[in-house]
């Protein structure tokens, strides 16, 4: 009896065996079909995952050159600490070595290491590389190092408005490198290579390299040098006068070749996530002002050009005028005088300003201060550029006209003022500025942009230009603006001193002024155009005008200038 039971359990357990041996296999078939046959794709992918790696080459981005090919901007290759979480065993250990190296938050890595949803995260970015080897000699498994490029400014602070910078990812982000973007940056490579156990590279497959191609340089008109100088002594002057802002522009007079566009402050483009968004807009063309007496030579070319007055013409002048509901009056004069058009602008009168331009009438002087290109852009090319503010004449009040015969009731940028000093100095043509004098592109062809100015217009006579020229002139010899003199040069100029309007009522702030020079040199033959705008300078009011604050250092800068180009 006892023997037939045992018979049956042996029996139950040979059948519960066999039952979970055919269960086992079972499942193992199923497997094995599911492998081969219907996840065999999924697989398949997950295999090549992590033994087959797709490596992206990263491009070189172009270059930045002066007109001298010294470099402005250029790229460095560094490392770049990868990692895929699902290759990590021990995120808790890895951590801890990886953060120790790089200086990072241990605990932030080790979360960031533990995702394992993630097949990709970027630990650290464009480090140096002796750190990325030390990291290379943890032979982490599923840690890796890869190339990426960095931009470098080796200037530092030259010319950093007018460049920019770039992003982490090196795309543009201002200035010049955003404007040439596409010519700038690179077409990245890339190429697929078999991985070890631990994701190191240990063959590559030369049909799948596929080279990356660097970005395009680019060659600018601006010369390093005066560059240097020139933001030198803006800085020391912008310091002296304990000035917010100042702006100077250097310029060729003939075909539109910005030779220097400096500003203060400045900011260092290798750090430039360390300074405020206001640093970085370009001054020279974003920066808009009423211009005061410096715009007096728009004024007279228009009124001698078309016929409203005689180069030679005197005039009887009060110390004031009344315009409209505006009575406008001489900064020192209190008597009459009788001046001529030349003395209008040496002594730069007012009231004689405001003569002129009544002699137009409102619809002749509007129409003109278009055609010197106010109201629009310069053609200059570059990111953030101001078209100033004109309104139309038929909107005006009866005292506009007289408040723009002195610079007043209109908005201008550096640049479109020293582009309109310009027509003055080459006989009466508008030239459309430029920085950028040749694109070399990624094809290796060269694009030289049009430097010679064909298509430039004469929008006043070459006479009219010369008798304006000639006020200019005696200007620096013997009127307002004599500190801008240079020795053995005849320099021609116009000094600027203007209020700026009040913040939050009608009317001006005595107590807050722009000061600014204007002008060309030499007279025979002008090579060099440059306009200084000091913003807000502090000291004796006796002391700070146009003549005083911004002639100087235009004579410092301008003689610098004329001895690089010849």
């Amino acid at each position: 009896m006892i023997r037939d039971n045992n018979n049956k359990v042996n029996r139950r357990r040979v059948f519960s065996l066999f039952f979970l041996f055919i269960v086992a296999f079972g499942l193992i078939v199923y497997k094995l079909i599911d492998i081969q046959y219907i996840s065999a794709d999924q697989y398949i992918i997950q295999a090549d995952y992590q033994h087959t790696g797709s490596y992206e080459l990263k491009a070189k981005r172009g270059k930045i050159l002066d007109r001298n090919g010294i470099e402005l901007a250029s790229s460095l290759i560094e490392k770049t600490i990868t990692a895929n979480p699902q290759l990590i065993k021990d995120a808790t250990e890895a951590s801890e070595k990886i953060s120790g190296i790089l200086n990072i938050d241990k605990m932030q890595l080790k979360n960031l290491l533990s995702d394992k949803s993630k097949g990709f995260i970027y630990v650290a970015r464009k480090v140096d590389p002796i750190t990325a080897d030390k990291i290379s000699e943890l032979n982490i498994q599923g840690i890796n190092i890869e190339d990426e490029c960095k931009r470098y400014y080796p200037q530092d602070e030259l010319a950093c408005s007018l460049i920019g910078f770039v992003g982490t990812d090196n795309n543009g982000l201002s200035g010049l490198e955003i404007q040439y973007d596409e010519i700038l940056k690179g077409i990245d490579g890339k190429f697929t290579a078999q991985k070890d156990g631990l994701g190191r590279v240990i063959e590559t497959n030369e049909n799948n390299y596929i080279k990356p191609i660097p970005g395009g340089n680019i060659v600018l008109t601006i010369d390093s040098s005066l560059q240097f100088f020139a933001e030198s002594k803006l800085k020391e002057v912008a310091k002296d006068y304990n000035a917010p802002r100042a702006v100077l522009i250097v310029m060729n007079p003939k075909n539109g070749e910005i030779y220097a566009m400096t500003q203060y402050p400045t900011f260092n483009l290798n750090n430039y996530f360390d300074y405020n968004q206001e640093y970085f807009n370009n001054l020279g063309i974003s920066f808009t002002y009423e211009p005061g007496s410096t715009f007096k030579i728009v004024n007279i070319a228009s009124a001698i050009d078309n016929g409203c007055v005689s180069p030679n013409q005197f005039f009887h002048l009060s110390p004031s005028i009344k315009v409209g509901d505006r009575i406008i009056k001489e900064i020192h004069r209190t008597y009459a005088v009788d001046y001529s058009l030349q003395d209008i602008i040496k002594y730069s009168s007012n009231v004689g300003a405001v003569t002129v331009a009544l002699s137009m009438g409102d619809e002749i002087l509007y129409k003109n201060i278009l055609k010197f290109g106010f109201g629009s852009l310069t053609g200059v090319n570059l990111p953030g550029e101001e078209k100033g503010i004109i309104s139309d004449y038929k909107s005006w009040p009866a005292s506009t006209i007289g408040a723009l015969a002195i610079g007043q009731s209109i908005s201008v940028t550096p640049l479109q003022l020293l582009r309109a000093a310009c027509v003055i100095a080459n006989g009466g043509f508008l030239i459309d500025p430029c920085v950028v004098s040749e694109v070399w592109n990624r094809d290796g062809t060269v694009e030289k942009l049009n430097l010679s100015q064909d298509s430039k217009t004469q929008i006043i006579s070459s006479a009219t230009a010369l008798e304006v020229k000639n006020m200019m002139l005696s200007v620096v010899e013997g009127g307002t603006g004599d500190k801008a003199k240079i020795d053995g040069i005849k320099v021609c100029g116009k000094t600027g001193t203007a209020q700026k309007a009040n913040k939050n009522k009608p009317g001006y702030d005595e107590g807050r002024i722009i000061t600014s020079f204007l002008g060309f040199a030499p007279y025979e033959n002008p090579e060099v155009a440059c306009i200084v705008v000091i913003d807000e300078p502090q000291g004796n009011e006796e002391e700070i005008w146009g003549g005083t604050v911004a002639a100087p250092i235009f004579s410092e800068v301008v003689k610098f200038a004329l001895s690089r180009i010849n």
